[in-house]
């Protein structure tokens, strides 16, 4: 059975038990600060299982899960894995352990025909409820249940005795027998033992429990199921193979990478090449979902995978980006379940081959400083530092280890591997408590908070400004939650609106509004009184503010199609924010815009609007609005029932903000600004209406103050350089008034008006002309001086030095001042005492020269 066919039986079944078929959640958890990437099925349905917001009590879906607990792992063994499917269905205070168990049983044997004989099962020692239905209900032989205790049968692991605290259950495994023929040989071989006949295909959780604070377990109301079986592992089972690696999905992707090795002349090893498809398929669906690769949380993961990758292939001979052409092998095999990857399959490519490119600068740039690092340790005495430099290494810039160790032994050195290891463990815990749900379980922060409350705001803002309404809740924090309102709450990157909550025991001033699940929150503060749950209000935005915003949301819109129409296709929005004084647009590019695309794009949003085309917005099916090609946000989840934002040959687009009635509403559309903000991605700023015709205005009058500038700094060095000439012609008299010393002659100037840069050309023409001189020149500005002093080439051999007269000059005048022995400046703030600085270098010359 092809895994494709296997992930829509099992989505079938269910469906066929009244479940909900509910599509898999974005890598990126939306609203879960808890958690880096998405990593379990369960993930999307938090809410649900804690019984907030339950629109349906049953669910299945196949999700798109990432952990990199287990990295160092992945293609060393059959089943590890970066990127994987989660197949699970779920019950939300329904169906408990009988149903759970008897489907994972009816899905095996009846629909997937596995023989019964093949399959073993594991309970938690102490749940006799689900051992008497496996043994009573599903008639598995006694043997074939095994009791295993709270670490390998409980979720969490060891809840019990360790926590965390919150809600818990005992869960049931199915392991598949590959026969006694595989793994250890014993008779007495069971699922306990890690030799590989035994693989473990399906866990069901059965979370009935919280665990509190002082380790006790109470049951909970509702109880909850939670499953999930691995797609490629239970495709392997299906398939007859003996390692995940070598199912339909990725014999493709493994078969392609040895075609690319064949040519360097090295063997391509199991393991290598398993770890590149494993991490190609990963980078490829990050990258689908908005993740780049960069120096920082998701995006690092990400890079790290890539460069990994890249390792390995160096290892094969593959010296040469080539992971980029296998986005378009991994499109092919997921874009039947996955279309938005084939969709974004040559932009993904493009972000792949910058990523190679870069890495192999980092390693021509990285190896010399290997070198050098290793170059200074020596022996057993700096083993330590020796493994704490090759980890930064590894880890920072993602140098091979074998690279590493190679280096290190051409100086005679050997990396310690344990501490090596225990450093990489150390930074393996690190990921792992940022990809798995952190302390408290599902903990009460203030969007908990808000979503236990279990009130539905609803909605009025698309038609009204105005509304009379009841204040159903007022929170700690002085937060007001009403049954009804104007208010836009803010989500979809349009700002919440402001405006006025008025009773007749108080008035607030609403500065912000949060949309939280179903309930819009009202942020302000009190301008006088108080309010009482359960009162009546007058609601009110501010109209103009929220024109504003209109007009940057419908902007935003414009923007992206014109976006596409100058850069091309691959061009996909990743994030925005609008509010009343700016917008801001994130969008897949994978270089800097070029100013003519710039100002083409703008050129295009001003066309929309001129032309008053009208937006229109309607609620439609989300597969009918997909169909009529709608453009909907990568990563985004949307009910059934969707709003659709249309500008008539423009734009069709999945939105649920607030937009002009006509495009001619939005005004003018400047933009301010165009950067990068990561790897692939782009970022423009633009203001519209009358903050773009200020704008406007501003850069008018920087662009005269700067073209003012221009003209007096050039005015200015005519003036200087008018100056310079009117002393070069003096240089005769100053010569002619020097003071001897000797058979030399040293001129002494104080020249008004005239910038340090001239004193030198002057100081310069009479060095040229007097074979034998020193010169001392200077100019007054206001209560500083500058100086300069030159001496002629056949002087200074002589012992005298322009740096120590300017030296000791500076000092008299409260300054500084140094240089050469021909040439040297200084200067200082006693303009007063430069006189008789002047009379001492003239006694040293004189001295000197003696």
């Amino acid at each position: 059975m092809k895994t494709d066919d296997l992930r829509k039986a099992f989505l079938d079944f269910f469906r066929s038990k009244e479940h909900e078929l509910v599509a898999s959640d974005s890598l990126v958890p939306k609203d879960d600060l808890t958690l880096l990437f998405t990593g379990a099925g369960m993930n999307q349905f938090k809410e649900k299982f804690m019984g907030r917001n339950v629109t349906y009590r049953r669910a299945a879906s196949s999700q798109k899960c990432l952990r990199t607990g287990d990295l160092e792992n992945v293609g060393r063994t059959s089943g590890h894995h970066t990127f994987f499917e989660m197949l699970g269905n779920f019950s939300f205070g329904d169906y408990f352990k009988k149903e759970a168990i008897a489907w994972a049983w009816e899905f095996f044997t009846k629909v997937l025909k596995i023989p019964p004989e093949k399959l073993w099962v594991s309970v938690y020692k102490d749940d006799g409820e689900a051992y008497d239905i496996w043994k009573d209900s599903i008639k598995v032989p006694a043997a074939k249940i095994m009791r295993f205790g709270e670490k390998e049968n409980f979720w969490p692991s060891e809840a019990p005795s360790k926590g965390p605290n919150g809600p818990c259950g005992p869960c049931s495994e199915i392991f598949y027998d590959y026969g006694a023929e595989t793994g250890c040989g014993k008779k007495d071989c069971d699922p306990s033992c890690d030799c590989g006949r035994f693989v473990e295909v399906w866990n069901l959780v059965f979370t009935q429990f919280d665990r509190l604070s002082d380790g006790t377990l109470k049951s909970l109301p509702n109880k909850n199921i939670d499953t999930g079986m691995g797609l490629e592992r239970i495709a392997s089972v299906m398939q007859a193979v003996k390692t995940n690696f070598e199912i339909d999905i990725f014999t493709p992707i493994t078969g392609e990478i040895r075609r690319y090795a064949s040519g360097s002349g090295k063997p391509a090893a199991a393991r290598q090449v398993n770890a590149i498809a494993d991490h190609i398929r990963a980078a490829t669906f990050c990258i689908a979902d908005g993740v780049m690769p960069s120096n920082e949380e998701r995006g690092y993961v990400v890079r790290k995978l890539i460069r990994r990758a890249m390792s390995h292939a160096q290892d094969m001979g593959i010296k040469e980006p080539f992971l980029y052409k296998l986005v378009a092998m991994v499109s092919d095999v997921m874009g039947g379940a996955y279309p938005e990857i084939r969709e974004r399959r040559d932009d993904i490519a493009q972000v792949v081959k910058r990523e190679e490119e870069s890495f192999l600068i980092v390693i021509s740039n990285q190896l010399p400083r290997v070198e050098e690092a290793f170059g200074s340790m020596k022996g057993a005495k700096d083993a330590g530092k020796l493994a704490e430099a090759a980890f930064n290494f590894y880890d920072t810039y993602g140098m091979p280890y074998d690279m590493l160790e190679e280096i290190a032994e051409r100086r005679g050195l050997k990396i310690d591997r344990d501490a090596f290891e225990k450093l990489l463990d150390k930074q393996r815990e690190l990921s792992r408590s940022k990809s798995k749900i952190k302390g408290e379980i599902f903990s009460d922060s203030f969007a908990k908070k808000v979503a236990a409350l279990g009130l539905k705001t609803e909605f009025l803002g698309y038609e009204d400004s105005r509304a009379e309404a009841k204040i159903a809740a007022i929170l700690e924090g002085g937060e007001v939650i009403l049954d009804r309102t104007p208010f836009y709450g803010e989500s979809g990157g349009q700002a919440g609106d402001w405006g006025t909550i008025e009773t007749v025991s108080g008035l607030m001033e609403v500065e912000d509004a949060k949309k939280i699940g179903d309930t819009i929150v009202h942020i302000g503060r009190m301008l006088k009184g108080s309010f009482k749950a359960g009162e009546k209000a007058e609601v009110s935005i501010d109209e103009d503010v929220r024109r504003r915003v209109m007009a940057n949301h419908t902007a935003t819109h414009l923007l992206q199609a014109a976006l596409r129409k100058v850069l091309g296709e691959h061009v996909h929005q990743t994030g925005s924010h609008v509010d009343s004084e700016r917008l801001r647009f994130d969008f897949t590019h994978m270089k800097k815009m070029e100013s003519r695309e710039v100002a083409r794009v703008e050129e295009l949003v001003n066309e929309g609007i001129a032309a008053s085309i009208p937006v229109a917005k309607e609620i439609k099916d989300i597969e009918s609005a997909k169909k009529d090609g709608a453009t909907a946000l990568f990563g985004e989840k949307y009910d059934k029932r969707v709003r659709v934002v249309s500008i008539s040959g423009i734009s069709k687009e999945l939105c649920g903000g607030t937009h002009v009635a006509n495009t001619k509403d939005i005004g003018i559309f400047r933009i301010t600004g165009e950067s990068s903000i990561a790897s692939g991605t782009r970022r423009i700023e633009a203001v519209t209406g009358e903050a773009a015709k200020k704008w406007v205005e501003e850069q008018g009058k920087l662009q005269a103050a700067k073209a003012a500038a221009e003209a007096d700094k050039e005015e200015g060095k005519k003036l200087a350089a008018k100056r310079v000439e009117e002393e070069m012609a003096r240089i005769d008299l100053y010569i002619g008034r020097a003071k001897p010393a000797g058979q030399a002659k040293i001129v002494v100037e104080n020249i008004g008006n005239i910038a340090v840069d001239g004193l030198r050309a002057v100081a310069d023409r009479i060095r040229s002309k007097e074979k034998s001189a020193v010169v001392l020149l200077s100019t007054k500005l206001d209560d500083k001086v500058s100086f300069i002093i030159a001496v002629t080439d056949d002087l200074v051999k002589r012992g005298l030095s322009a740096s120590a007269l300017a030296k000791d000059a500076a000092k008299s005048v409260n300054g500084s001042g140094g240089g050469k022995d021909n040439f040297a400046q200084g200067g200082g703030k006693a303009p007063e005492k430069l006189d008789s600085a002047f009379e001492a270098a003239i006694k040293t010359v004189k001295e000197k020269l003696r």
